[in-house]
């Protein structure tokens, strides 16, 4: 499915049907309702894995990574062998010690820190789709979601909310969207675990000091 299906959707309930047409204040809306609905929680199609290169023990977060959530899972994988660190507060970092596997999340900044000397970790985590063109440069871009119903109604509600004098529509798209989201929360199906293997994890307490 279609950013186009989207402002099809939109335009035909609002009574314009000009999907196929740029209309800005209809386009940002939709771009909110995106936002909001691909944020609603931790959807299966939306897990991601990155590779994060350090120096001097920090590294950027993926520019797709969505800061509502923490990552899924920060780790090293050699042979058989997956070492998962621990997250940690980024005040308390300095608390660790080199040989200790733990993390710290700056989502300000959009950056990743470290205790340990690797180079290289991989992150699990689940990313924001980004804002479509307010044209209709994006408009055969594929939608994540496998259903665009609930980002419609989310789009229609924002809509009617902002009309001010349509308080009776902006509840009933806001009513529909609730069932719909719902609905596909019910149908969302959970990302398979890439290792049968339980994580091991290493070290992840603080460094000892003066023995």
């Amino acid at each position: 499915m279609t950013l186009l299906e989207i402002k099809n959707m939109v335009g035909d309930l609002i009574g314009t049907g000009d999907g196929s047409t740029s209309v800005p204040k209809r386009d940002r809306l939709i771009n909110r309702a995106r936002a909001r609905f691909y944020s609603e929680r931790k959807w299966s199609y939306l897990f991601k894995t990155a590779t994060l290169t350090f120096t001097a023990y920090v590294a950027d977060l993926p520019s797709d990574y969505n800061n509502k959530w923490s990552p899924q899972a920060v780790y090293s994988y050699s042979s058989n062998q997956k070492t998962l660190y621990k997250p940690v507060d980024w005040d308390d970092l300095d608390l660790y010690g080199t040989s200790d596997y733990v993390y710290a999340i700056d989502k300000a900044n959009g950056h990743i820190k470290i205790s340990s000397t690797s180079a290289t970790l991989s992150i699990d985590y689940y990313y924001l789709p980004e804002d479509k063109a307010i044209t209709t440069a994006d408009d055969a871009d594929p939608e994540p979601a496998p259903d665009i119903t609930p980002i419609g109604l989310l789009a229609l509600s924002m809509w009617y909310l902002s009309s001010r004098q349509k308080s009776g529509s902006y509840q009933l798209f806001r009513d529909e969207y609730s069932s719909e989201l719902n609905r596909a929360i019910v149908n969302d199906k959970k990302p398979i675990r890439r290792f049968n293997r339980i994580p091991t994890v290493q070290n992840t307490g603080y460094n000892k000091i003066n023995g």
